[in-house]
């Protein structure tokens, strides 16, 4: 019995940008970038029966490029924002050896040593497809408003309230481009209200998905299966306390 070789990775990124204060009270930043990888190692669950788990395997060659915008200004004294933006377009150049997707579980191909007859298929080549869990656009976007100078406890420092939102688009979620394991956009809001020190005792009440959004992190194939797959669920409506204390 002989095992599998997982070859190495051979990455080849290229990065240009310009980082710029357009006003006194305002950064914007831009940057392109191109990453080609070779024998890309990668996770794939494959859907086929009988096999029970998935494995490390290796996409011939991989390109992610794309652009990325971040910025932020300050209004007055007590007001803020930070704004970011990314553009990615990631494929596989060249995957020939991939899993099937979930939808082509079982299906046969002539057999090339005998034409009247047919083999099962166990892979596909899906050169040109999109890499999973990559969104073509994501977008963050925040807020925060402070007071003047105060005190809480004892402490000086500044209350503050502070909202902040992320939005990506629709991805794969299958190393093997499935019209089943397709996530949809969705967007998330948190936010922040409390008291922060320079030095000292900190503390704010927290909120994380505060509309709670229903959404899916990952969709994926159960082992073996008979066509079924599983989802992994984001988290919900969250809220907490942090107090912190800094010398």
């Amino acid at each position: 019995m002989s095992l599998a070789t997982v070859k190495p990775e051979y990455v080849t990124h290229f990065e240009a940008g310009v980082k710029s204060s357009p006003t006194q009270n305002t950064i914007l930043n831009l940057t392109a970038f191109q990453t080609n990888i070779d024998d890309f190692q990668t996770n794939v669950q494959s859907p086929e029966l009988g096999v029970n788990r998935g494995y490390l395997a290796n996409a011939e060659k991989v390109r992610v490029q794309g652009l990325e915008l971040d910025g932020s200004a300050k209004v007055g004294k007590y007001l803020s924002f930070n704004l970011g933006v990314a553009y990615t377009d990631a494929i596989y150049v060249k995957f020939e050896n991939a899993p099937l997707p979930l939808e082509e579980t079982g299906t046969t191909t002539p057999d090339p040593n005998n034409p009247s007859k047919t083999i099962s298929r166990s892979f596909k080549d899906i050169s040109g497809s999109e890499l999973p869990g990559i969104s073509k656009w994501a977008v963050t976007l925040g807020g925060e408003v402070t007071s003047n100078e105060a005190s809480f406890v004892g402490q000086k420092g500044k209350f503050f309230l502070a909202l902040d939102g992320f939005y990506r688009t629709s991805f794969s979620s299958s190393p093997t481009p499935s019209a089943y394991l397709n996530i949809d956009g969705y967007a998330l809001a948190n936010g922040r209200l409390g008291f922060r020190a320079t030095n000292g005792l900190s503390a704010f009440v927290w909120g994380r998905n505060i509309l709670n959004q229903n959404y899916f992190e990952q969709l994926l194939p159960a082992g073996g299966n008979a066509g079924q797959y599983v989802g992994v669920l984001g988290d919900p409506q969250t809220y907490g306390v942090t107090v912190r204390y800094s010398f």
